[in-house]
């Protein structure tokens, strides 16, 4: 399973925190939108207010028109129209081609930079669109300089309300009177978008860390969860359903690891029990059945004139003796095994004490390679002999079929522990056997008890000390490493 990038508190921190982000940009985006269509709506009215003026001024002055048909005066009147409201503008004929040109002379207070072009002749396209529109007029817009251009046409009527001609109203988006209420506008609600951001950075931190509490307890309590000791619940306010259930189910895993753990360490107590029970009637069956023969074989042969009665009754006595001797043996290991060994630390040379232990193997050739310097500290010595012992006996055994057998042993110190290396080049022990090699009842030998790696073991463990092997066919090596002080 893919280790995530991110913890579950980080993850709710930032999809929170992209979730404002995106409702600000979506405000945004809605905030400019609206900017652009309060824009243009105010320039669509602000365009029909000053056509709907300019209509009327024209209006009135046809009416006085009437009583004067010098065309001069009338144009002289349309450019005064044109300074006193500010205005360009064209007059065409209803074919389209144009009649008066009328220019504003004073420079426009929000259009002075702006240059209104004059057409010769209205296309025919947009004379249809005026005649079909419902109010008779159209509005032709034009991209310029990232600015629309508006171009108004309409009918002038004259006092019959017939079309005489055609009024032609230039008119540019000019945004430079309300440009700093909108500066400000975007200034102001950027420094509310900022403080709102960090206000919901603030806040989504502390609602991930209140969310993921009781997920962040059960995992760090999971993390200690062991069956080798009671387990604690959690006891924790938790703010959702889920999270209760969750806690919940855990209190109930502990419960039910800490029952089963019981149970495993009684069956296991069981176990252990029958399986000693059975080893210890095996090992007692093997030297009963010999005396059981021998008895009834003596009193079978038994003959009190027999001239050589002594000698059979001395070899009988012996054979009980050996056989008794081995039922000893049997419950000294079984005891030694069961018992855990008290420590009688004393200050011992290692050395010295494991070249004594080697005087009982006088008749083996037995290498054992000393350190330069003394290796001193409070250990066991009976614990030690029994070690040595133990483990050299293993190798004679497992040698003692060889012409040349090569028993070594070595002793060093390496930092504060010391290391010891027993090694022959007997046949070695299989690999399907390594895993059970200090199980307790386990034995490669036709004799013995099973229980010599076991106690030996359990004898250095007993110093937080630690021993393991390697095995192959003529070359196996235990190496036994025990802290010192």
């Amino acid at each position: 399973m893919k280790k995530p990038f991110f913890y579950l508190r980080t993850r709710i921190f930032l999809v929170m925190i992209l979730l404002v982000f995106i409702s600000f940009l979506l405000i945004g985006v809605s905030t400019n939108f609206q900017i652009l269509e309060s824009s243009n709506y105010y320039h669509e009215l602000r365009l029909e207010r000053k056509e709907a003026q300019l209509q009327k001024a024209i209006a009135f002055q046809l009416e006085e028109s009437k009583m004067n048909d010098d065309q001069s005066v009338f144009k002289n009147e349309l450019n005064k129209i044109a300074m006193i409201q500010n205005i360009s503008f064209n007059i065409y004929n209803l074919d389209g081609s144009i009649i008066h040109v009328i220019s504003n002379v004073r420079e426009n207070e929000d259009e002075s930079n702006y240059q209104f072009p004059s057409i010769e002749r209205i296309d025919s396209p947009i004379l249809n669109k005026i005649k079909s529109s419902e109010k008779l007029k159209y509005v032709d817009i034009i991209k310029a300089d990232d600015l629309n251009f508006r171009q108004s046409y309409s009918y002038i009527f004259d006092y019959n309300n017939n079309p005489i001609w055609i009024l032609n109203l230039p008119y540019f988006d000019d945004d430079n009177l309300n440009a700093y209420e909108i500066r400000s506008f975007i200034f102001n609600i950027i420094q509310v978008y900022l403080l709102l951001f960090v206000i919901a950075i603030i806040i989504s931190y502390f609602i991930s860390i209140y969310i993921t509490s009781p997920v962040s307890q059960i995992a760090y309590m999971m993390k200690r969860l062991t069956i080798d000791k009671s387990n604690k619940k959690i006891d924790l306010d938790v703010n959702s359903k889920e999270m209760h259930a969750l806690v919940q189910s855990y209190n109930e895993m502990v419960d039910q690891i800490d029952n089963n753990v019981k149970e495993l360490a009684k069956n296991q107590r069981e176990l252990a029990w029958r399986e000693m029970a059975k080893q210890v009637a095996h090992e007692i069956k093997n030297p009963l059945t010999p005396m059981k023969l021998s008895v009834q074989n003596f009193k079978l042969k038994f003959d009190p004139n027999d001239p050589s009665i002594n000698s059979k009754l001395e070899d009988f006595s012996k054979t009980l003796v050996q056989q008794i001797d081995v039922l000893s043996s049997i419950a000294t290991a079984f005891s030694s095994f069961a018992e855990f060994p008290d420590q009688k630390n004393e200050f011992i040379d290692f050395a010295e004490e494991i070249q004594f232990c080697l005087e009982i193997f006088k008749d083996h050739d037995i290498k054992f390679i000393k350190p330069k310097e003394k290796i001193q500290g409070d250990y066991d010595k009976s614990n030690l002999v029994r070690i040595v012992t133990n483990l050299v006996k293993n190798s004679i055994q497992a040698t003692s079929e060889l012409d040349n057998p090569n028993i070594e042993i070595e002793l060093k110190k390496i930092s504060n522990n010391v290391e010891l290396k027993i090694s022959d080049n007997g046949s070695g022990i299989p690999t399907s056997l390594k895993e059970k090699i200090f199980e307790p009842n386990f034995t490669t030998k036709n004799k013995g008890t099973g229980l010599g790696l076991s106690i030996i073991k359990k004898l250095i463990d007993s110093y937080n000390g630690k021993i393991s092997f390697t095995s192959k066919s003529g070359k196996t090596v235990f190496i036994i490493i025990i802290p010192i002080s």
